[in-house]
């Protein structure tokens, strides 16, 4: 993955972010929305701390320590780009997405916006798009680092 198409998918994924959140709070008079019967509906939802809640009240705190978290990885990657394999890029990708769509719902609202929700099918807190790129991004770097030492001990 080249440099450029990195910073310019991160882009997207926040754009995208943000747009989906942008027509959740236009319409919320609207909401709940029924999307799949029973199972998936769109809800507007503040959450005001981080995952799960926690943390609620803390927005600048949170808001700091996720800007220190991003600028580092990012500052990481810049440096070491052509030494890291693609699917931790990847991973590293939708991780920082979704932590600067979350990051720009706290510093200029001081609350994230939610709105995914799976009603009565599993109980688990409304999320949104973002949480959906750090979830992925982080399990892609997981199963990377599984495999990439896997391969890196059956070298040897």
């Amino acid at each position: 993955m080249k440099k450029k198409i990195f910073f310019i998918l991160i882009i997207i994924l926040v754009a995208i972010d943000q747009i989906s959140k942008y027509f959740i709070v236009k319409n919320k008079s609207e909401l709940p929305k029924s999307i799949i019967n029973n199972i998936l509906s769109f809800n507007y939802c503040e959450n005001r701390g981080i995952a799960f809640g926690i943390g609620e009240g803390s927005v600048q705190l949170i808001s700091i320590i996720t800007i220190i978290i991003i600028v580092i990885i990012l500052t990481a990657i810049y440096i070491n780009y052509s030494k890291i394999d693609t699917k931790i890029l990847l991973g590293s990708c939708l991780m920082i997405s979704g932590g600067i769509g979350n990051l720009i719902d706290r510093i200029f609202k001081l609350y994230v916006v939610d709105f995914i929700d799976f009603n009565e099918l599993i109980k688990f807190p409304i999320f949104n798009f973002a949480d959906i790129c750090v979830v992925i991004g982080v399990i892609i770097i997981g199963i990377a680092y599984l495999t990439i030492n896997k391969e890196q001990t059956n070298t040897r």
